[in-house]
């Protein structure tokens, strides 16, 4: 697979609900990062820590849109746009963002995932 194969298939994966998908294509050093201000947000390591963001992000909101929108690739990079909402758990208030995700991909697998988001958008869907 190429590297945008391989960032769509994660992409279609995630639409589906299917995490178990998700992980299977994380390499076991891999960084996956989002900003810390958000619950779910942090530095995590390897299909575990992407098991744990994904947790941390259920409790905390459903997703009602997921939409990439555009992908580059730049090598083994690709750069991702698209948008994000979701429905705070505890408060039932709607959040959407813009979003551009910056993937490496190596072997088919993802090696680093870093994601730049309107962290605002979302934490006032929380509060």
């Amino acid at each position: 697979m190429t590297p945008i194969e391989t960032v769509e298939s994660v992409y279609a994966a995630f639409q589906r609900g299917d995490i178990p998908g998700i992980l299977s294509q994380v390499a076991p050093n891999a960084t996956w990062r989002q900003p810390k201000t958000l619950p779910w947000g942090g530095d995590y390591t390897g299909p575990e820590g992407a098991a744990e963001f994904f947790t941390k992000l259920g409790a905390a909101m459903q997703t009602t849109a997921f939409q990439p929108r555009e992908n580059i690739a730049v090598g083994d990079e690709v750069f991702s746009f698209g948008y994000y909402e979701g429905k705070g758990a505890k408060t039932g208030k709607i959040g959407g963002a813009n979003w551009m995700f910056r993937w490496r991909v190596a072997n088919g697998k993802i090696v680093a995932y870093d994601s730049f988001i309107d962290t605002a958008a979302l934490l006032s869907a929380l509060a």
